[in-house]
C-alpha cells in the first residue's frame, strides 16, 4: 500500500497527508481507556486550530461547516468526556489538540494490493456513514479517500464535505487488531503538522501503555 494524492485534491492545498497502520497483539478496542482528568490534562481548549480546516471547507463550497475538531472541542466543552478505549481516545485526544479530523479504519490485510487514494469525488460515489444502514451519494467536488487499486472503482472509507462520515463497512470491529489511522492535514501547514498528529497518537497510546506499532505508510511522490 502507498499514499496516492491526485491533483485534484492537491488543488485543495492538502499537500501533507499521511497514514500509518496501526497493529496490536489484541485488539485495538480492549485497551482501557483514559479517564476525563487525563484526557482534559492532555490538551488546551484554547490553544488555536489552523485556520486551514476552515480554509479547507471553504474552498469545498461549504464555508459555514464548522471543522471537526473545532466541533469536538464545543462537544467535549458541553459534555461529559465518555471514554471508548485508549486507541479512539488517542485520536479524540489528538483531534483536540490539533483541530484536525483524523480517520480510524479497520486496515485491509496486509498484501491487498490497494492504495489509500486521496481525491475528490466525480460522481457515482456512495458510502454508508457510520452507525447507519442507508447508502449516500457523494456530491461531486467534495472531498473522499479510501481503497483502490489502478483502474478500479474507490471503495470510500470517508467523505469530506457538507458532512464529515466515515464509513460503516470500515469501522473497527472487537476483534480488530490493525488499523488505518489517516491525517489529511490542511492548507498553509506543512508536513509537520501531519507528523505531530501521528506522534500525539503514539505518545498518548505510549503513556497508556498499550502496545501498538505504528507503521508509516509510504507516500506516493508527487505528481
Amino acid at each position: 500500500m502507498i499514499v496516492r494524492t491526485t491533483g485534484e485534491a492537491r488543488s485543495l492545498g492538502l499537500r501533507h497527508p499521511h497514514v500509518w497502520r496501526l497493529t496490536a497483539g489484541r485488539p485495538l478496542l480492549s485497551a482501557e481507556g483514559l479517564t476525563a482528568e487525563e484526557a482534559h490534562s492532555r490538551y488546551a481548549a484554547h490553544q488555536p486550530i489552523p485556520d486551514g480546516y476552515r480554509k479547507l471547507l471553504a474552498e469545498l463550497g461549504y464555508p459555514s461547516v464548522i471543522p471537526a475538531g473545532e466541533r469536538l472541542r464545543e462537544l467535549v466543552a458541553t459534555r461529559s468526556w465518555k471514554s471508548h478505549g485508549a486507541v479512539v481516545d488517542a485520536v479524540t485526544v489528538a483531534t483536540l489538540l490539533h483541530g484536525a479530523g483524523i480517520g480510524l479504519h479497520q486496515a485491509p490485510p496486509s498484501g491487498d494490493g490497494r492504495d489509500l487514494v486521496v481525491t475528490r469525488a466525480v460522481g457515482g460515489e456512495r458510502i454508508v456513514p457510520a452507525f447507519s444502514s442507508k447508502s449516500r451519494p457523494i456530491p461531486v467536488g467534495d472531498l473522499i479517500y479510501g481503497l483502490a487499486r489502478a483502474g478500479e472503482t474507490l471503495d470510500p472509507l470517508a467523505w469530506l464535505g457538507k458532512r464529515d462520515c466515515d464509513a460503516a463497512g470500515h469501522q473497527l470491529a472487537p476483534d480488530s487488531r490493525e488499523a488505518l489511522l489517516v491525517v489529511l492535514g490542511c492548507p498553509g501547514e506543512d508536513a509537520r503538522h501531519s507528523e505531530e498528529i501521528g506522534a500525539t497518537v503514539a505518545r498518548i497510546l505510549a503513556e497508556a501503555r498499550f502496545e501498538v506499532a505504528m507503521t508509516p505508510v509510504p507516500l506516493a511522490p508527487a505528481s
